[in-house]
């Protein structure tokens, strides 16, 4: 465990910080063509992980992204955790239906490959596509 030292721990906060905004960014642009939708990101939460207080690394805020349908909120993807086990990363999905679970299931230093647990299905995954997104609203 030597390769764990504050520079890591940052790296990886920073690299979280990107995977989140490309996943935002993967919503906005499935659901651009979509004239009743609009996105509200004036929300962030605190990232403030045990490992980053051992090493002393300063918090980070993250964006929220609400997705409103004709005004009324229809979701919103809020970031958990980076350190989760079994991924590496969980955004929560939050809609009137449950919650969904967006989990990174590649390891670091790899490609994402976001996978969604809905909340009538906790064990098997479903792939994190545009058809997910455009179900969603």
């Amino acid at each position: 465990m030597s390769e764990i030292n504050k520079e890591y721990i940052e790296n990886r906060v920073e690299d979280w910080g990107q995977r989140v905004e490309t996943v935002l960014s993967f919503v906005k642009t499935s659901l651009v063509d979509n004239s009743e939708i609009e996105f509200v990101e004036n929300k962030t939460v605190q990232m403030n992980e045990e490992l980053m207080q051992k090493f002393g690394v300063s918090p980070v805020s993250l964006p929220v992204l609400e997705v409103k349908r004709k005004s009324v909120l229809v979701a919103s993807f809020k970031p958990i955790g980076l350190w989760v086990i079994g991924a590496n990363g969980r955004i929560d999905i939050l809609t009137k239906e449950g919650s969904y679970i967006l989990v990174d299931l590649e390891g670091k230093n790899k490609p994402s490959d976001w996978r969604v647990y809905t909340p009538k299905n906790r064990k098997k995954s479903i792939p994190f596509d545009k058809k997910f997104v455009l179900g969603l609203v």
